[in-house]
């Protein structure tokens, strides 16, 4: 298989910026190839610094790409006065992190002025790890992702276009902790399906059918519905929330998910979270394997 971006699977790093653009519409491809190269390079160029670059359907096959089976922009889920999942589909997403926050910022800057010229950052987000990687609810986050060689399994697509590469999903939570933090433990507990101290899922009748774990934890026709999170917590006194990050080797597998969390699956539960937290971005992205991004940036 082809190499994936090695960022994707760099684990261990406490600091994140995400940076999502719209391209001018009067780009040329060039210039954009061109822009992309460069924030990368100059992005590199921050002590210790990963990169991993994304791209919408159609700013990937201006690029010159080709685009695997299924990508297609991210639609709206969801009906008021239900949970709703916001469409907000960018064209480019650069994911930075690492060891440092002045480095990543450094990283981000340079991103930043390289894109200028072709495109806006729609979006300009610096996260963070929150304690031993938990939440801002206070619920470790990604207790159930793969490990080891199961996590590219997940991530990457094995055959056709795109082979060596993944589909991305973001989305932008912002979290109401002030009527989360009201309940008791055990109800909150209830609506993420594992104990907030040490992580460990609920079982038999104490695991609610619309907590996230049984909204996201599913099975197509024997398959595990998996995929490779890479979510970071973001935010300040006022806003905050959950950069939610992660690949895929399939799309489906993020479509099943969502459909459950969002109250239109077959059953019609929705996930007890959304009442508690509010997705307020959305996009579907390609992340390219290392071969392919290359031949685009030539």
């Amino acid at each position: 298989m082809a190499a994936a971006q090695s960022g994707i699977f760099s684990e261990g790093t406490v600091a994140h910026y995400a940076l999502e653009f719209d391209v001018a519409p009067g780009a040329e491809s060039g210039s954009l190839s061109n822009a992309i190269k460069q924030a990368r390079t100059g992005a590199a160029a921050a002590s210790g610094i990963n990169v991993v670059t994304a791209f919408s359907g159609p700013a990937w096959e201006r690029l010159g790409g080709t685009a695997p089976d299924g990508l297609r922009p991210f639609e709206k889920i969801g009906d008021a006065p239900g949970p709703v999942a916001a469409a907000t589909q960018r064209d480019v997403l650069f994911w930075l992190h690492g060891a440092a926050h002045d480095d990543v910022f450094d990283a981000a800057l340079a991103v930043g002025g390289a894109m200028a010229p072709v495109a806006k950052p729609a979006l300009d987000q610096r996260g963070f790890v929150y304690h031993d990687s938990r939440d801002l609810t206070g619920f470790v986050d990604g207790s159930a992702n793969p490990k080891g060689d199961a996590r590219q399994d997940a991530a990457l697509i094995a055959d056709g276009p795109g082979t060596g590469g993944a589909f991305v999903l973001t989305q932008q939570w912002m979290h109401d902790l002030e009527s989360f933090n009201a309940m008791d433990v055990s109800e909150q507990e209830g609506v993420i399906g594992r104990t907030k101290a040490d992580s460990i899922e609920l079982e038999g009748d104490a695991m609610p059918p619309d907590s996230h774990v049984s909204r996201t934890d599913v099975k197509i026709d024997g398959v595990a519905m998996k995929i490779y999170r890479r979510s970071f917590p973001y935010g300040s006194v006022g806003a905050k929330g959950l950069y939610f990050l992660s690949f895929a080797c399939d799309i489906a597998r993020f479509d099943v998910q969502l459909q459950r969390m969002f109250g239109v699956s077959s059953d019609g539960l929705h996930d007890r979270l959304t009442e508690f937290s509010t997705a307020v971005t959305g996009s579907y992205w390609f992340a390219p394997s290392e071969g392919d991004l290359a031949a685009v940036l030539k």
